[in-house]
């Protein structure tokens, strides 16, 4: 596995919410984890970007590779030609669905229009 590497001043943030925002707490950043929960499975970096028609090509490299940098998401490169990446969630990133999933819940609750 690779070193974890976390936004600077990540360790001096004393609130477990807070440190979890920082990680996960934009848009684009929860979207893509939510693809890599639904397909259960790895995805190649087209696949992703497909399901999320609005990403730019530069922040969706930007996200994955912040994802893949704090441990979240893992990037397996498979040496074929052409070569093939795949991105899928770490055990850790999957842990993120105890998170995710009571957000959903709370938001089919409170704003199903």
């Amino acid at each position: 596995m690779t070193e974890i590497k976390y936004p600077d001043g990540f360790e001096k943030i004393a609130c477990p919410a807070e440190k979890t925002i920082v990680l996960i707490g934009n848009k684009w950043t929860l979207l893509i984890i939510r693809e890599l929960v639904i397909a259960n499975g790895p995805l190649r970096y087209n696949e992703i970007a497909k399901s999320l028609k609005k990403i730019s090509s530069r922040t969706l490299s930007s996200r994955l590779k912040n994802l893949v940098n704090y441990g979240i998401v893992e990037k397996n490169i498979i040496d074929d030609s052409p070569i093939k990446v795949e991105y899928s969630l770490t055990e850790k990133g999957q842990e993120l669905y105890k998170v995710t999933q009571p957000m959903a819940d709370w938001s089919e609750k409170w704003h199903d229009i």
